[in-house]
């Protein structure tokens, strides 16, 4: 998978057959899945170009045609779960707006998930388009906030948080949440402090 600083319709006139865009990060920021060989190609003539690219180094190439072989027997699979509408409302990467009940119950929807371009710019300008919004990375690394607040949409104002840090930052994973927990607060979050504080003894 390759990196590229392009946008979607300047990154589709250099693909061929092979590739496809595995994801739009960003209005400019572009993923490219597809075999190996194809892929580091595009990568040489990118950089002929001068355009800024980079690998990545992932497992397999998904969101490709190479995930097509698995899509029917995933799809399979989950006809035998389950799937219930959702009690909060999601917003979809395949769309890039809201989940809605029958796909959210579909289990093609999900099984599409991985071949499907995951439109995340467009996922989070639907949750930026809300003022009173705040976004919370959470789990390792901070790639997606990172986005988030690098976004065209998004407010100055909007806070953007991590419950991780950075692995080059020097600060404690337990100390770094506690800040997010009160930024979070400070953004207006309702934070349960029972919750918070219910291993400690206070009075």
């Amino acid at each position: 998978m390759l990196a590229v600083r392009l946008t979607e319709a300047e990154l589709s006139e250099r693909l061929n057959g092979e590739l496809s865009i595995a994801a739009i990060n960003g209005p400019q920021l572009c993923v490219v899945s597809g075999p190996t060989a194809a892929v580091e190609e595009l990568h040489q003539k990118l950089q002929a170009e001068e355009i800024v690219c980079r690998s990545l180094h992932t497992s397999h190439a998904f969101h490709s045609a190479m995930m097509d072989p698995v899509v029917a027997p995933f799809a399979q699979l989950l006809r035998s779960v389950q799937l219930a509408p959702p009690q909060i409302p999601i917003i979809s990467t395949v769309t890039g707006q809201l989940l809605s009940e029958s796909q959210a119950t579909d289990p093609d929807y999900w099984a599409h998930h991985l071949r499907e371009t995951v439109r995340f710019t467009d996922a989070a300008a639907t949750v930026l388009a809300n003022p009173d919004s705040v976004l919370l990375e959470v789990g390792p690394g901070q790639t997606l906030s990172t986005l988030a607040r690098q976004h065209p949409v998004r407010d100055s104002e909007q806070a953007v948080l991590s419950t991780l840090p950075h692995a080059k930052q020097q600060v404690s994973p337990r100390e770094h949440l506690l800040l997010a927990v009160g930024r979070l607060w400070q953004a207006g979050v309702d934070v349960d402090w029972n919750g918070h504080f219910r291993l400690q003894q206070r009075r």
